[in-house]
């Protein structure tokens, strides 16, 4: 009995020493990941200072762009006078408007069962030197230029419509009409008296 009474104690003992060493590994091992997250959190704090020592303060950085920006605006102008001066004249003394006429297009959505009336006279610029052969070319085609504008126009959105600058449509009027009179002559269209209204 004392046999038995014995061993149980050695297996306790031997039980006992083994929770110790557990709790003491996982302890070292807390202390281990401890250890590592303050020696990063310190190193990226001293990166963080060194990055802040060199840094420029807000009166440096806007007196940086403003030399930067005065710079730039001084080269543009730089520029524009060279090219004017090696064309002799700038392109707008090239170019000559011409009429194209005048338009009202009504379209009508069955989706939404609304309606699109757009009024507009339609002018654009040609070379000087092209002059007369685009009058030659839109006195043959004026019907297909005519058609072709009306149709630009009717494949239209309303959204396209309400763009300051009406820029999508001025590009698809000058490919299309241009497509027309079977020469690139027309560099830009020019809307006059323009007005929509959605009913």
């Amino acid at each position: 009995m004392r046999r038995r009474e014995r061993d149980e104690d050695e297996t306790m003992a031997e039980a006992e020493e083994k929770q110790e060493e557990q709790q003491s590994k996982k302890k070292s091992g807390l202390m281990t990941l401890v250890k590592a997250v303050g020696v990063v959190s310190v190193l990226v704090v001293i990166q963080i200072a060194a990055a802040s020592v060199f840094l420029p303060g807000a009166a440096e950085t806007t007196e940086t762009a403003e030399l930067i920006a005065t710079a730039d605006a001084e080269r543009d102008n730089e520029a524009e006078e060279v090219v004017e001066d090696e064309q002799g004249a700038s392109i707008s003394d090239e170019m000559v408007e011409v009429e194209l006429g005048s338009y009202h297009v009504l379209t009508y959505d069955p989706v939404t069962g609304s309606s699109l009336n757009v009024d507009f006279d339609l002018f654009a610029t040609v070379l000087k030197d092209e002059d007369s052969e685009f009058y030659e070319l839109y006195t043959a085609n004026q019907q297909r230029v005519r058609e072709q504008v009306l149709i630009t126009v009717r494949g239209m959105e309303v959204t396209d419509f309400t763009d300051a600058g009406l820029g999508l449509i001025k590009r698809k009027i000058l490919e299309k009409t241009n497509r027309a009179l079977g020469k690139p002559l027309l560099h830009e269209a020019i809307f006059s008296k323009f007005s929509f209204i959605e009913r």
